[in-house]
């Protein structure tokens, strides 16, 4: 016979309350990346693969440090401990993240803006949203997993 738990639902609805909190702190992490981004774009136009490339290290730098702040303090805030070894392990997910963000901007930029030709604030954009959607959804496993554990 199977026991029921009550800590079951509950259990499940602070996860799914975690996600939510995580899918807005990502809101404001998105927001920023893409506001630093696109002013690096303004103030400094460029049609080289690589200036794109070190404005989006610049402008994920900006965001994880954001995110850190928010997920510590609120999304996480019931396990997160604030202590250097959870210090370490975000900062390491960030490189990740970096490195991740990065590797998929240079790539797809680098087709859009000399294969295509197409204007770097569309191929920068474009290629943008598709690294935050990779390196975003690698992150969240990662924080999840071993940053914030339970």
């Amino acid at each position: 016979m199977t026991r029921i738990s009550l800590r079951q639902p509950i259990w499940r609805k602070i996860q799914q309350t975690r996600y939510h909190k995580f899918l807005l702190v990502g809101v404001v992490n998105a927001a920023v990346d893409l506001v630093v981004l696109n002013v690096c774009m303004v103030l400094l136009p460029t049609t080289s693969s690589m200036m794109l490339l070190i404005y989006n290290t610049f402008a994920v730098i900006c965001a994880i440090a954001t995110s850190y702040t928010l997920n510590r303090r609120w999304t996480f805030r019931d396990t997160a401990t604030n202590s250097r070894r959870e210090r370490s392990l975000f900062w390491l997910q960030g490189a990740l993240n970096v490195v991740v963000n990065d590797g998929v901007l240079y790539l797809i930029s680098r087709y859009l803006l000399h294969a295509l030709d197409w204007p770097l604030f569309i191929s920068g954009n474009l290629s943008k949203a598709i690294a935050m959607f990779v390196s975003s959804s690698i992150s969240f496993t990662v924080l999840r997993l071993f940053v914030f554990q339970e």
